[in-house]
């Protein structure tokens, strides 16, 4: 039962299999450099070289707001990178934190101003490039997130991230085949993720692959068994095996 690739095939599907394609796919971007997830971050070399009392206070100032994030607390994180942005307002890594910030508070439009502001500073800067296209896919703006993501790979080919942000994308809209491609390069990086067979085993499932989507859902679970996604998955794939 291969329902095409245009985004009326996505509703059927949801409808279908009783599971928000979009939503699952959204829930495996990946954002760069994140204070909450992968708990790194970059530092600006001029603060932390610096011997001046200013720079180094700003230096301490933007740790202070990365452990608040880290603890969860984002707003007072934010005052934080408001607080260095005013004595240091072309640090880009601060704007993509802050930007960070507003991203888990659910303020996309304000996570997105802030991304561009990174952006601006340096046209090569791939970590907000990449984190602007995050954005705009939680806006449902899946098409013009697939130009921020195709300018971070044109940037620097090969990465993982913006292939697996793209593909979540061309899930979204209804690019079955062109998803799993973007997975499919994904997986050739050598990088070995759950989520990358989970967003495989949607485009499977959307193809009619069932038995090809059912073993990448075995392959999430054996790297991550508490993957929540590949467990609900799992379900459905059963009722399409037997459909």
């Amino acid at each position: 039962m291969s329902l095409g690739n245009n985004s009326q095939g996505v509703d059927y599907l949801e409808r279908y299999f009783g599971i928000d394609f979009r939503a699952v796919a959204r829930d495996l971007c990946y954002l760069t450099s994140s204070i909450a997830t992968t708990k790194q971050h970059q530092y600006a070399p001029h603060v932390y070289e610096s011997n001046t009392w200013g720079a180094r206070r700003v230096g301490w100032m933007y740790d202070d707001g990365v452990a608040l994030a880290l603890a969860g607390k984002f707003s007072a994180s934010l005052a934080r990178f408001d607080e260095v942005l005013r004595l240091e307002p072309a640090y880009m890594h601060a704007w993509n934190q802050k930007g960070l910030c507003y991203y888990f508070l659910r303020r996309y439009p304000n996570a997105g101003a802030c991304f561009d502001r990174a952006s601006a500073l340096n046209s090569f800067y791939l970590e907000s490039r990449n984190n602007k296209g995050c954005t705009l896919q939680r806006l449902n703006a899946f098409s013009e997130a697939i130009e921020f993501f195709d300018q971070v790979d044109a940037i620097r080919p090969g990465l993982f991230e913006p292939s697996n942000n793209k593909a979540i994308s061309l899930i979204a809209l209804g690019d079955f085949t062109a998803g799993l491609t973007c997975v499919d390069r994904c997986i050739s990086t050598g990088v070995t993720k759950g989520s990358f067979y989970v967003l495989r085993s949607l485009c499977s499932l959307a193809l009619d692959q069932i038995s090809e989507g059912f073993f990448d859902l075995q392959i999430a679970l054996k790297l991550n068994p508490q993957n929540k996604h590949a467990i609900k998955l799992q379900e459905v794939f059963s009722r399409a095996a037997t459909a």
